[in-house]
């Protein structure tokens, strides 16, 4: 009787706390169709230029794009400013929520084994690329993501109109692995 009384009372204590820690979050999908105006694609291009410009700097290679991983980049960055000021680690404006998805996405449906993510955000006047280059690559653990070797990248712009920019890149490595060749014959 007691055990049960104390597993009732431990799972109503974890039920209450769990729904204290729930977010607010948006969480609807963002259409993609209007999402990137022709500003925002002109500095996603710039940003990549400016992203590759910096590896080559270093001795590494450029990361050619994958429209698939931007379309994923391009979708957090429509989430974080849906959702902007609600995060609640970091920095309010920004976040990595989801990027368990996104991963397990670029890993099941793009053949994709290691993922990795920058993130960033915040009101830039001027050349946004080149801000966003000198912020990641002052960044220490954002720095180590760029400076791996990667197949694919994604990279998704959003500007808002008060000039909050948010920005995503995620990194992939193509997967040569005999398991994930079988697993995407079978979905044939």
């Amino acid at each position: 009787m007691k055990t049960t009384s104390l597993l009732r009372g431990f799972a109503a204590l974890t039920a209450v706390l769990l729904a204290s820690c729930a977010s607010n979050l948006d969480t609807t999908r963002v259409p993609m169709s209007a999402s990137v105006s022709p500003k925002q694609s002109s500095v996603v291009g710039k940003l990549d230029q400016s992203l590759n410009q910096y590896r080559r700097s270093i001795g590494k290679s450029a990361i050619p794009r994958h429209a698939s991983l931007d379309r994923l980049a391009q979708q957090h960055c429509m989430f974080m400013a849906k959702n902007r000021g609600k995060f609640e680690l970091g920095s309010a404006n920004i976040s990595h929520y989801g990027f368990e998805e996104r991963t397990l996405h670029a890993q099941r449906r793009l053949g994709m084994s290691s993922v990795a993510e920058n993130v960033a955000g915040g009101v830039i006047r001027g050349d946004i690329a080149s801000q966003l280059t000198g912020a990641w690559t002052g960044s220490k653990k954002h720095l180590y993501n760029l400076k791996q070797d990667w197949d694919a990248t994604g990279i998704g712009v959003y500007v808002a109109d008060d000039g909050m920019v948010y920005a995503t890149q995620i990194f992939a490595t193509k997967s040569n692995s005999q398991m994930q060749m079988v697993d995407r014959f079978r979905q044939f």
